[in-house]
């Protein structure tokens, strides 16, 4: 198992509308160069931006700090510090309360102050041939694709059940760096600017799979396929993507092939 074998596999056995993303945060400038980027962002954009673009048009891409356009999203990569007048305020039209609005921002997930140089982001497969590990696997998914990711990410890891971490808005970027900083699968809905400019429409989930953990996943899904004879987790199992999604054991619902 590889990554483009893991991208392929989570497009064709779940029908995956975007390809899945690979973001690496890139602490060492001298590993900026190496980076096999293929576009570059004219002006000043947020990150939900560049995972559109990555994930819609298969643009590898890399933010430097002073590319990132979004306030909410500064802090959490460390770009710059938290301050009550910018990101408490930030906060009040979510949750009103000017304490509560302040507090939100400062238990985010982030990363240290200064420590990340930048983000590269590039579809999944793109990672084998350029000798790179993803810190993070970003998939835009309906909840029944994530159902079922989420099944295979539980069996491949040997966990039973998944905290997720949601916050009152960067469910993008702090949702990323808390499957980062925590080495779990997150899941997090759209928020307001995941929503705008990250184009996470209505009926999608924001899914995120640690680097080191989406092979296992994979592999997973892989073995479940092979033991079953199919991806699909509707009644017993093992039916082709979508699967016969009708009432589990209704005896009125059956069909027999028909001989020539």
């Amino acid at each position: 198992m590889n990554y483009t074998k893991a991208h392929n596999a989570f497009i064709w056995n779940f029908r995956l509308d975007f390809d899945p993303v690979g973001i690496r945060y890139i602490f060492d400038e001298d590993e900026i160069e190496t980076l096999p980027v293929t576009h570059k962002s004219k002006a000043k954009i947020s990150y939900c931006m560049y995972l559109a673009a990555a994930r819609s048009a298969r643009h590898s891409l890399f933010m430097p700090p002073e590319r990132l356009q979004c306030k909410n999203a500064q802090p959490v990569f460390g770009f710059r510090d938290l301050t009550r007048e910018v990101d408490g305020k930030n906060h009040e039209k979510y949750l009103l309360d000017p304490e509560l609005s302040w507090k939100a921002p400062q238990e985010k997930a982030k990363l240290d102050m200064g420590a990340c140089k930048g983000i590269f982001m590039a579809p999944l497969d793109t990672f084998d041939e350029a000798g790179i590990e993803p810190h993070v696997v970003f998939m835009m998914v309906v909840p029944f694709q994530a159902y079922h990711i989420m099944n295979d990410y539980m069996g491949g890891t040997d966990k039973c059940n998944l905290p997720l971490f949601c916050t009152p808005n960067s469910a993008v970027c702090s949702g990323s760096v808390y499957a980062y900083n925590n080495n779990t699968l997150n899941m997090t809905t759209m928020c307001a600017g995941s929503k705008a400019s990250g184009k996470t429409e209505m009926n999608y989930m924001n899914l995120f799979i640690p680097g080191n953990q989406i092979l296992d996943t994979a592999k997973q899904m892989e073995k479940r396929i092979e033991t079953t004879g199919g991806p699909s987790l509707l009644g017993k199992g093992g039916q082709a993507w979508p699967g016969l999604d009708v009432c589990s054991g209704c005896p009125m619902v059956k069909f027999e092939k028909i001989e020539d």
